[in-house]
């Protein structure tokens, strides 16, 4: 798994001994609720996951795969959580609360959060890039009436 890469294998066996912190999910299980405040990270080990909002509970907004991190919003700004992450099949989330993050060797911690920065830029980078399209397509929809 991608995520697991820059850990050395000492590391890797320290995070899978986490075993009170993976956690099992079946198929439509809320993983996170839209509004809840909690600042738990999760990072996906196994299965798919779907993101959905209260406001379109219809539409999917994203899927995520293995090794995907999720839930940083809140650990970050301390807002509620402003979407749902439903299981679309069986998951195994690794859940790191408040306790597991103050309590982690500093070497993975630090791994662990550079990590976390580089999705959190790649994140701003596409949003940046699909807001720039949007607005083009917009311009043309707008300029055509």
């Amino acid at each position: 798994m991608i995520f697991f890469k820059p850990f050395t294998a000492a590391e890797k066996k320290t995070l899978s001994n986490l075993d009170s912190h993976i956690i099992e999910h079946k198929k439509g299980d809320y993983v996170i609720h839209q509004g809840e405040k909690d600042s738990t990270i999760f990072i996906l080990l196994k299965g798919v996951l779907a993101i959905t909002k209260d406001e379109v509970p219809d539409a999917e907004l994203n899927t995520l795969k293995p090794g995907a991190i999720f839930g940083e919003v809140p650990l970050i700004t301390g807002k509620t959580r402003s979407t749902n992450v439903i299981a679309k099949n069986r998951v195994l989330v690794l859940k790191m609360d408040g306790y597991l993050l103050k309590t982690l060797d500093p070497a993975i911690l630090n791994k662990f959060k550079d990590h976390l920065l580089k999705i959190i830029s790649k994140r701003l980078d596409e949003m940046n890039s699909a807001m720039a399209s949007f607005k083009v397509e917009f311009e043309k929809m707008y300029r055509r009436q």
